[in-house]
């Protein structure tokens, strides 16, 4: 009876553990930082640069992609008013290519309410790739809350 109890748990955990290692892994970049992540064996950097100063709580932004091969500028905008707090960039860790690693997917604002993204980073050669077929994803109805 011990056995099969331990046998279950171990069971649980490791269907957990897969569940998570495979899931979405969703979140927003701050405004105008720059960050490092590693994408399989390479480290790239994000740069965000809101120009709030011009535009006031919204307007363009950019997204600054550095990888071992260079930088990359990509347009975005953001939203930073009082109701809603949408940022010029979200990552998510997601098997684009295919080869059981998680790349490293850029999402940007889009069409009204909702964010798109048609550049990942590949864990495979560090690089940035353009998509076969754009993706799309509604937004949060709640105060920019993932």
């Amino acid at each position: 009876m011990k056995n099969a109890g331990v046998v279950v748990v171990v069971s649980l955990c490791a269907v957990l553990g897969v569940s998570l290692w495979l899931g979405e892994h969703f979140r927003a970049l701050e405004y105008d930082a720059k960050q490092t992540f590693k994408v399989g064996k390479h480290r790239i950097a994000i740069e965000t640069k809101s120009f709030s100063i011009t535009s006031g709580d919204n307007g363009p932004a950019e997204v600054i992609v550095s990888c071992h091969d260079g930088d990359t500028t990509m347009k975005s905008s953001f939203n930073a008013d009082l109701f809603s707090d949408l940022r010029p960039a979200y990552l998510s860790w997601e098997d684009v290519d295919h080869d059981w690693y998680r790349d490293l997917v850029i999402w940007k604002l889009g069409s009204i309410r909702g964010l798109e993204a048609t550049e990942f980073i590949s864990s495979v050669d560090g690089q940035l790739h353009v998509m076969r077929m754009q993706r799309q994803r509604p937004l949060a109805d709640a105060f920019g809350v993932w």
